[in-house]
């Protein structure tokens, strides 16, 4: 009785090569998924989109700090993945009040012409910016009309935060197709 026939130490040795296989092969692919995950920063950049229709509007990574002493308040946040970007708010000669982050560069439409008057800021010039897919408005277009104090004469774009979308959520919301609506 204590002596296995062939036939079981063949399933046995059968069944521990299996095993061993398998474990090498969680091994690899976890190895995969971890090279995977700390590559993935590198490759996807993430994008605001327009949040009436989710068109890529500007990179993460051309977001910048341009404070303005225009801005009724400031704050410090992380937008899609940036670190310490600058959200001010402003009210308009409208009564309307907006949260802006600024961007060097952004897929939008200038629309009209150059205002000087009741601009944020001082040396710049603005004009309406809007999504070039659906029109819905975005922000301002920034542009220099004398010499800056600070010398800067380069154009930005100023986003109101709250008519766009992150990347990383649109990308995780559902849509349910029209035949489970109720």
């Amino acid at each position: 009785t204590g002596q296995r026939s062939p036939k079981m130490a063949d399933e046995t040795s059968g069944k521990s090569l299996l095993l061993v296989v398998f474990l090498l092969l969680l091994y690899v692919l976890d190895v995969r998924i971890c090279f995977c995950e700390e590559n993935a920063n590198d490759e996807f950049e993430e994008y605001l989109l327009c949040r009436q229709c989710g068109l890529e509007i500007a990179k993460a990574s051309d977001l910048n700090t341009r404070p303005s002493k225009a801005a009724l308040r400031q704050r410090n946040d992380t937008i899609a993945g940036v670190d310490g970007i600058l959200i001010q708010l402003f009210k308009n000669p409208q009564e309307t009040w907006v949260e802006v982050i600024t961007a060097e560069t952004a897929n939008v439409q200038k629309h009209g012409q150059p205002y000087r008057q009741d601009t944020w800021w001082p040396g710049f010039s603005w004009r309406i910016s809007i999504c070039p897919r659906c029109g819905f408005h975005l922000g301002w277009f920034y542009e220099p009309f004398s010499q800056n104090p600070a010398g800067e004469e380069q154009t930005f774009v100023g986003l109101i935060l709250d008519n766009l979308l992150y990347q990383r959520y649109a990308d995780n919301l559902l849509v349910v197709p029209k035949s489970y609506r109720s």
